[in-house]
């Protein structure tokens, strides 16, 4: 008994050191949840809904009438199926009708992507390579769009969930339940937002590659992919819904577009992954290295990474169909891309601690001074639309009660109706003129749908054709003039007297000849 005492004592200090070792990631993951839940509260709840927010808004205020809801989305304003607007309604019954009860799922969304992240790059890399690539995608331009109230950041969490399901179900753990996640996580994201379809570039370019590897048939995967696609259907409802003729024109290149998604997703990252890679390669801690080497990710977990990142040259071609691109439609493109520079960090790092003690001090750095900066100079401030109405609701009020209010930008004008009191909004005029509208921009959604969303909602300004006020009014104020306005100058018809704000914002008033 006294010869095996020396043993104990020796051994002892170890437990503490091993809980620990399991305490760590639990612990910084706590801390960085809470890093990214307050400030992202905040932004929810602070700033402004833009035009698209409020068409959330108000589709979600038609519930809990189906039949209601879906009558709107039939007329194709608002391309998305019900899913989000389920969700939005959920969080506003608890929160309020207001900016954080809105954009809160896709604040908890977002997260829930980042988490998934972790658990897939978990199980094949140190837990401090895995957290860095969690945050990475906080780090790209799709951070900018974790608190907006639209389904961007829901199909991010339900691609994450359906990645950590697909890769459990090819190792065999729990495989029935993570079969069933797959289908319904697809199902899901099908169900919110129709760009979800990209998806299946990822998952299909996994399972082939490991179908080659195997040199096998994963069947019940394949069927699990299947069980996914009766979702479409309600795509393809939605898909010829509304006016046929408020087309909108495709402008720009294929492979333009392409290029400009990467350098704006990508830009916001740039920095702090150089620096990164700078510090591993300066430290050298490749070759210092004597840690035990961690597996790595696996051909087919590659694969299915490498298609979310390519998740671009599938986005583009396909928004051809319905007229217009933004980098939004390809932010699924952010878990490819950050789980690969996790993993090229990694390669680089090696298992050492040191290596993933500096990734996850740099990647964590980042994030949090990302998290704190005010919205109007975070990195990637320009890719993601705001508000534009803030500077003209402050001079709207001085304007001579008398006149009427023409708004030129669609969005402007819309949010201008959300935010401003009722007495106002009775005065602002949007003036519709389809024909000129093709002519010159090639865009008429607006011109066609705009006039139906007093059908459906309390909405206080009005639409009204071009010709028809110009005949009755003859004296009214511009914001923005569009271009039947200009034109109508141009002819000598109408005078556009400049007018401008203190804070030097340009406005007309305009008195028919």
């Amino acid at each position: 008994m006294l010869t095996a005492l020396p043993l104990i004592a020796t051994e002892a200090p170890a437990l503490p050191r091993a809980v620990s070792r399991r305490l760590a990631p639990a612990l910084c993951i706590t801390l960085l949840s809470i890093l990214y839940l307050a400030p992202a509260c905040v932004r929810a709840a602070r700033e402004k809904l833009w035009f698209d927010e409020i068409l959330t808004f108000d589709a979600a205020s038609l519930l809990p009438s189906m039949q209601a809801l879906w009558s709107f989305l039939k007329q194709g304003f608002e391309v998305n199926p019900p899913l989000g607007f389920l969700l939005t309604a959920g969080s506003e019954s608890l929160f309020g009708r207001n900016e954080f009860g809105l954009r809160l799922p896709s604040v908890i969304a977002f997260w829930v992507m980042a988490l998934c992240l972790y658990v897939f790059l978990r199980r094949r890399l140190p837990w401090q390579f895995a957290v860095a690539g969690m945050l990475l995608p906080a780090l790209t331009a799709a951070g900018r769009y974790s608190y907006e109230a639209r389904p961007y950041a829901l199909v991010l969490a339900l691609a994450g969930i359906a990645l950590v399901a697909w890769q459990a179900a090819a190792e065999g753990r729990t495989r029935r339940t993570a079969l069933t996640v797959l289908a319904v996580a697809l199902a899901a994201a099908l169900c919110a937002q129709p760009m979800a379809v990209t998806l299946a570039l990822p998952f299909l370019a996994g399972e082939v590659a490991r179908t080659i590897k195997c040199r096998r048939v994963d069947w019940p995967v394949w069927c699990a992919f299947a069980a996914s696609t009766p979702a479409l259907l309600l795509l393809w409802k939605l898909k010829g819904a509304g006016n046929e003729t408020a087309y909108s024109r495709f402008t720009g290149s294929l492979t333009g577009h392409i290029a400009a998604t990467y350098l704006q997703m990508l830009g916001p990252a740039i920095a702090p992954l150089g620096l990164a890679l700078v510090l591993l390669v300066v430290l050298g801690m490749r070759e210092a290295g004597a840690g035990k080497p961690a597996s790595g990710l696996r051909t087919h977990e590659l694969a299915a990474l490498a298609g979310f990142a390519l998740i671009p040259f599938a986005a583009v071609p396909i928004s051809i169909l319905g007229g217009h691109y933004w980098l939004r439609y390809s932010l699924n493109s952010a878990i490819g891309l950050a789980g690969l520079a996790a993993t090229l960090l990694f390669a680089v790092g090696g298992s050492r601690r040191l290596a993933g003690v500096t990734v996850l001090a740099v990647c964590g750095a980042c994030f949090a001074v990302a998290q704190f900066l005010p919205e109007d100079i975070r990195p990637g401030g320009d890719v993601k639309t705001v508000n534009s109405s803030a500077e003209v609701q402050q001079f709207l009020g001085d304007i001579p009660a008398d006149a009427p209010i023409v708004i030129g930008p669609p969005m402007m004008f819309v949010e201008l109706e959300h935010y401003c009191g009722a007495g106002l909004a009775s005065r602002l005029y949007y003036l519709t003129e389809p024909a000129v509208a093709a002519a010159i921009d090639g865009e008429i959604s607006f011109e066609v749908k705009g006039p139906l969303l007093p059908r459906f909602f309390p909405f206080r300004a009005h639409f009204e054709d071009y010709h028809a006020f110009v005949a009755a009014h003859k004296r009214f104020y511009v914001v923005r003039p569009i271009r039947n306005l200009a034109r109508e100058y141009l002819a000598g018809r109408l005078s556009l007297q400049a007018r401008e704000t203190p804070r030097h914002f340009q406005y007309f008033e305009a008195t028919a000849n």
